[in-house]
């Protein structure tokens, strides 16, 4: 529908119903997540290693929405109403790399029999303008199903009481987001790989610099001893390529 500084906004339902639109919205939102990490993966290779680290949040919420379009100068089609704003709370109480669902949402998927899609969140939200509210994890596994048995009380609450990164890791392997160990370990060597593409780039501007005499031995043994004959040094070949202030 729109943009909202670094957010998305997506809808269902617009202009025509859609019965399960609840259900749609899901999947629409695990297909983002899921393209966010190829996306930032890819770009790594152009926009370095710390690429990779960016990460999506989500918050869906269902309701009655007035939708209509902005005059002025930068005229646009734009959505209205508390559902906008509660789904944007939604959003905004959610982690990293998570997708939170309201009660609402979550009932709309309980009511199309996929009740195993859902996690609730340990304790409820404070959530501004609404008080608490009960919310819920959409597990990113389409097919893993969740047992009372399979989240244990302390693990639950140490995730929602302390953020740190060992409850955000097991609260993620509950939800079956299948964490990425392999993409922390190899950052390093991401980084490694990244910079030596840079440099052996740079190095072929500077033997294309060169002309032909990279072929010819006893021409480039001549070229560097004249390397500082002019009153120049040898960073003087490297400076037009390979800024050094």
């Amino acid at each position: 529908v729109e943009t909202v500084g670094d957010c998305y906004v997506a809808a269902v339902g617009l202009p025509e119903l859609v019965d399960k639109h609840a259900v749609v919205a899901c999947k629409f939102a695990r297909d983002c997540l899921k393209k966010m990490k190829e996306v930032t993966l890819q770009l790594e290779v152009t926009l370095g290693p710390d690429t990779g680290d960016l990460d999506l949040r989500t918050g869906i919420h269902s309701g009655q929405v007035t939708a209509g379009v902005l005059r002025g100068e930068r005229s646009r089609f734009q959505l209205f109403g508390d559902t906008m704003n509660t789904a944007a709370r939604m959003e905004q109480s959610g982690k990293r790399n998570r997708i939170q669902l309201s009660q609402v949402t979550a009932d709309r998927l309980k009511e199309a029999g996929l009740a195993q899609w859902l996690m609730p969140r340990g304790s409820k939200v404070p959530v501004k303008g609404k008080g608490d509210m009960q919310t819920y994890w959409l597990r990113q596994s389409k097919t893993q199903k969740f047992k009372g048995s399979d989240v244990k009380s302390d693990m639950t609450t140490l995730a929602e009481s302390v953020e740190t990164e060992a409850s955000d890791t097991m609260e993620e392997l509950e939800l079956g987001f299948g964490v990425d160990t392999d993409r922390a370990m190899n950052k390093i060597e991401r980084l490694v790989e990244w910079n030596v593409e840079v440099l052996a780039s740079l190095l072929q501007q500077i033997i294309a610099s060169r002309g032909g005499i990279v072929n010819e031995i006893a021409a480039l043994c001549r070229a560097e001893k004249n390397i500082g004959s002019h009153g120049g040094t040898v960073l003087d070949e490297f400076t037009p390529i390979i800024p050094l202030k």
